[in-house]
């Protein structure tokens, strides 16, 4: 893992799930700061945002990918998949050793 909480990659379900943080002079996806490609098994996220937001960002897009590996009916319940982003994160950063 990332200083910034960001893998590379993980795996699910046996898949192995890759993770790019995008420059935004290569970002091509306008109005969003990430996006999870199933077909590609891939989350790609806009670089330029504070470390926090970075790593809410990589959180819903990882919400995204368990729903979707899932077959989850709330898959593309935006409202749901953030809430359940923010609780990621929130475990996420938190966390004692």
């Amino acid at each position: 893992m990332k200083r910034t909480g960001i893998p590379k990659r993980f795996q699910l379900l046996g898949h192995v799930i890759q993770v790019r943080v995008i420059p935004k002079s290569r970002w091509k996806h306008k109005g969003a700061v990430g996006i999870w490609e199933p077909d590609k098994l891939r989350i790609s996220i806009l670089a330029s945002q504070p470390i926090t937001a970075l790593q809410q960002t990589f959180c819903h897009e990882w919400a995204h990918s368990m729903l979707c590996l899932m077959s989850h009916p709330l898959e593309h319940d935006e409202q749901f998949v953030d809430q359940l982003g923010h609780l990621l994160q929130q475990a996420l950063t938190t966390f004692e050793e």
